[in-house]
């Protein structure tokens, strides 16, 4: 239980395949209460993760945000400050890819939408729990980006690598001025992950090579060097340990958790 008594906020986490409701059931077996939120058009899912939450025993919340809006993330983190008095830690789990890996097929709302959700929703969250950490004597913030994050890939949206190297630059920098104030700021980097949208990303794959889902999948299988793509809860068990006192003494980091796809940070 190496999070009691510690408020997890986790955004993005309005799927019942998701990563945000993975590292939610990580969290929440090592005694953190949480908070998920997701936007008010996914009430419905979000509705349904934290039901699924609670029915494990955990103390858990929903609250609707728009990360990109600063106002309903300043009303967002108060509902959770006045529900559980402290929020301890922070991932930044939302996020989208808008956008083609084409770079003159990008249109100026791709980059918008990419740098609303991805850089602004994810620091208007961290200046938001900032204040929250300090006055608890410290806290950790884990922001979840992506192998596009950290290096540049054939068909990856321009707007998604642009702003996750962006995510984990800024990260770095929050590491080193929060640091002496007892608040940690890292990065994970996963690689596939075993959710909707990678099943989504089969079918496109499928399509665009005139070939089934199944030899999709096998394709892209064999980039991994393990030769399958992560559990959601496997990427959550690095996003606890980052989140965690194990992890004391670490800030500053993007951790790749790819199966063997990065050859390191």
């Amino acid at each position: 239980m190496i999070l009691e008594g510690k408020v997890a906020i986790i955004t993005g986490a309005n799927k019942m395949k998701g990563l945000g409701r993975a590292i939610a059931i990580k969290m929440a077996e090592q005694g953190a209460k949480i908070a998920l939120t997701g936007r008010a058009s996914s009430k419905a899912g979000l509705d349904e993760v934290v039901e699924d939450l609670r029915a494990r025993g955990a103390d858990a919340i929903g609250v609707c945000v728009d990360v990109s809006k600063s106002d309903e993330v300043e009303a967002a983190i108060a509902e959770v400050a006045a529900k559980f008095g402290r929020v301890d830690i922070l991932v930044n789990n939302a996020g989208i890819g808008a956008g083609s890996g084409i770079l003159l097929e990008n249109s100026e709302r791709d980059w918008d939408a990419n740098y609303a959700v991805n850089v602004k929703g994810t620091f208007t969250m961290c200046a938001g729990v900032i204040p929250h950490m300090e006055a608890a004597g410290g806290g950790s913030i884990v922001n979840v980006a992506s192998l596009a994050g950290i290096g540049a890939s054939v068909g990856m949206p321009y707007p998604y690598i642009a702003t996750k190297h962006a995510l984990v630059g800024a990260t770095k920098a929050m590491a080193l001025e929060f640091g002496s104030k007892n608040i940690r700021a890292n990065v994970v980097a996963p690689g596939a992950i075993a959710t909707d949208m990678l099943a989504e990303a089969y079918a496109a794959i499928a399509e665009a090579e005139g070939c089934t889902v199944e030899e999709a999948a096998a394709l892209e299988n064999s980039t991994i060097p393990v030769g399958r793509p992560a559990e959601p809860s496997e990427i959550a068990d690095a996003i606890v340990y980052l989140a965690s006192p194990a992890a004391q003494y670490v800030t500053g980091i993007t951790m790749p958790v790819a199966g063997g796809m990065s050859a390191g940070i």
